[in-house]
C-alpha cells in the first residue's frame, strides 16, 4: 500500500512541477485515486439530487411521494455503470431511503433495463422502477408507460412472482387514471367478473351455453362435476337457462330486487385510492371525470378524490347460485329416475315450482319429437286412401295413463324436518306472533303486553329464519308486517 501511495505522490509532483503551473496560471489537474477510493466514489449528480430536499423548505417528512417525484424527474435521463452486489430492502422504497452505493446500484440496474437487459435484483429496486413509470418518469406518453410496465412485468414475474398482485392492480389503475382505451383492461380478473354478471343481467340476449357457463363459474356448487350432468349435459343446460330466465322475470315482477341483486347485492359506491400501496405523487389535481368500464362498473373523480361504483365481490364462490344449481340437479335426478340421488338441505318453493315447470315442458317437447313423422307419397294417388287408413290404424292406441310430474317427496320431508328443527329457535313470543300473522289473528295485545317494538321483533324473526329460507320471510315498511307469499305453506307446516 505504501508503494502505491509513493507512486501517486511522484506522479502528482511531476504534474505540479511542469507547465501546468507556468506563470502562476492554475489548470485542471488529474486527481489520482486508489481502487479502494474509487469504489467509494460518488458522482456529483447524486449529491445534487439529495440537495433538492434541503433546497426545498416546503418539503416535510410526509411529502415522501413529492420528494421522490422531484428527484425522479431530476434523475430521469441519468445512467450509471457500477457493480453493486448488495441488497436493498425497504417497505416504501425511495431514493432517500438508499445509501450512495445503493443509489449507484439502482441506477446502474435501471440503465441495463432500459437497454433491454432485465436481470434479478432487490425487489425494492424493482418497485422504485415501477413507481417511476406510474408517474411517467422516463416515458414520453401514458401509453408508452403502460406498455413499459406491462412488458417489464411479463418478463420479471418469472424471476420473482411477488410482483404479480401489485402490478395487476396498478396497471388497472394506470389505465383508468390516464383515461386509456378500455380494451387494455381485458386481461384483469375482476373485469371478467363484471362481464360474467353482465351476461346474467342480459340473459335474454345470450345462449344457454353462455348462461350456464356464467352461473357455473360463480357457483359454490360445480354442476359440471355432477354425474347426472355428464350424461344429460344438453338437458341440464336447457333447464338452467330457462329456469334462470323464469326467475329473472319472476323477481322483476314480484320482488323489489332483481335476481342478480339477490345473488350479488346492489351496486355500491365506495371511496377508492389510486395506486394503493405504491409511492405515487399526483403533481397536478386530476380533472373531474367518469371512467365507465361497463354497465356495472365505473370510476368517478371529483375534486381530485376517487370513488367507484360496482357490485361487491366476495373471494369465495357464490352460495346463492350454488343453491340454485344444486336444486336443479336434485330435482332433475328425481324427474329422470336417475339411479344416484342427491341430498339437499332445503328446496325453496319458488325454485321447485319453476324448475318442475321447465322440466315438464322439456320432457313434453322431447316426447313430441320422438313420435315418428309420417310422410305420404302423393305421386301414388290411388294408394292415398289405403295408406291413410293403414296409418290411422297404426296410430290408434289405447288410452294410456296420464303421466304426471311427481312431487318431490324427499325434498318435502327434508324441508319439514329442517323447518321443525329451526322453529325451536323462535322464542314463545315470536312463535305466537307468527301464528297471528299466518292465521289472521290480532297481534297488537301480544306486542304491547310484552313491551316490544314491532320492528325489533320482526328483525329477530327474519334473522333466525334466514339460514333456513335463505331469504327474508317478513316485510315491514313501518305500517303492517307482511308475509312473503312463497313461504306461507312451509311456515304453516310448523307453526300450528
Amino acid at each position: 500500500m505504501a508503494d502505491i501511495q509513493n507512486l501517486i505522490k511522484t506522479i502528482n509532483n511531476k504534474f505540479t512541477n511542469n507547465d501546468y503551473t507556468v506563470s502562476k496560471i492554475y489548470k485542471d489537474e488529474p486527481i489520482l485515486k486508489t481502487a479502494a477510493q474509487m469504489a467509494n466514489f460518488t458522482p456529483p449528480k447524486y449529491r445534487e439530487m439529495r440537495k433538492l430536499v434541503k433546497s426545498s423548505p416546503g418539503f416535510y417528512a410526509s411529502d415522501t411521494a413529492q420528494i421522490f417525484y422531484e428527484q425522479g424527474k431530476f434523475m430521469e435521463d441519468y445512467t450509471d455503470d457500477y457493480q453493486y452486489n448488495g441488497e436493498f430492502r425497504s417497505y416504501y422504497p425511495t431514493y432517500q431511503s438508499m445509501t450512495d452505493q445503493q443509489l449507484r446500484g439502482y441506477f446502474s440496474w435501471r440503465t441495463r433495463v432500459r437497454d433491454g437487459i432485465i436481470d434479478k435484483t432487490s425487489l425494492s429496486f424493482v418497485f422504485v422502477y415501477i413507481y417511476e413509470l406510474l408517474m411517467q418518469i422516463g416515458v414520453s406518453s401514458a401509453e408508452e408507460g403502460f406498455y413499459k410496465i406491462k412488458n417489464f412485468w411479463q418478463i420479471y414475474k418469472d424471476i420473482d412472482p411477488k410482483i404479480n398482485h401489485y402490478i395487476k392492480l396498478w396497471l388497472k389503475d394506470y389505465v383508468i387514471y390516464n383515461g386509456l382505451e378500455k380494451h387494455l383492461l381485458d386481461d384483469f380478473s375482476d373485469m371478467n367478473l363484471d362481464h360474467t354478471i353482465l351476461t346474467l343481467i342480459n340473459c335474454y340476449s345470450h345462449s344457454a351455453d353462455e348462461i350456464f357457463s356464467a352461473l357455473n363459474s360463480l357457483s359454490s356448487y360445480n354442476l359440471e362435476n355432477s354425474r347426472f350432468y355428464k350424461l344429460y349435459s344438453d338437458d341440464v343446460k336447457h333447464v338452467v337457462y330457462n329456469v334462470f330466465a323464469e326467475l329473472t322475470e319472476y323477481y322483476n315482477k314480484k320482488r323489489k330486487n332483481s335476481i342478480c341483486e339477490k345473488f350479488f347485492g346492489k351496486i355500491m359506491t365506495n371511496q377508492y385510492v389510486m395506486f394503493n400501496s405504491a409511492v405515487f405523487y399526483n403533481h397536478e389535481i386530476h380533472k373531474d371525470c367518469v371512467y365507465e368500464i361497463n354497465d356495472v362498473c365505473k370510476y368517478i373523480c371529483k375534486n381530485g378524490k376517487w370513488t367507484y361504483e360496482r357490485f361487491f365481490f366476495f373471494k369465495d364462490k357464490n352460495k346463492h347460485i350454488g343453491e340454485l344449481l344444486k336444486t336443479i340437479d336434485f330435482i332433475m335426478r328425481q324427474e329422470y329416475d336417475f339411479k344416484s340421488t342427491l341430498k339437499v338441505d332445503m328446496v325453496k318453493k319458488v325454485y321447485q315450482d319453476i324448475i318442475q315447470k321447465v322440466i315438464g315442458e322439456l320432457l313434453e317437447e322431447k316426447k313430441k319429437k320422438s313420435v315418428p313423422k309420417i310422410e305420404i307419397d302423393i305421386s301414388k294417388l290411388q294408394n292415398i286412401r289405403k295408406t291413410a287408413l293403414e296409418t290411422q290404424n297404426k296410430l290408434i292406441v289405447e288410452d294410456s295413463e296420464e303421466i304426471t310430474i311427481s312431487d318431490v317427496p324427499e325434498a318435502a320431508a327434508q324441508v319439514a324436518a329442517a323447518v321443525q328443527e329451526d322453529a325451536a329457535n323462535l322464542s314463545n313470543i315470536e312463535y305466537e306472533f307468527m301464528k297471528c300473522l299466518l292465521y289472521g289473528k290480532d297481534y297488537s295485545d301480544l306486542v304491547k303486553s310484552n313491551g316490544l317494538m314491532l320492528s325489533v321483533l320482526i328483525d329477530s324473526i327474519n334473522e333466525k329464519l334466514f339460514d333456513l329460507f335463505c331469504d327474508t320471510v317478513l316485510i315491514f315498511d313501518g305500517d303492517e308486517p307482511e308475509l312473503i307469499e312463497d313461504y306461507e305453506d312451509e311456515l304453516k307446516a310448523i307453526i300450528l
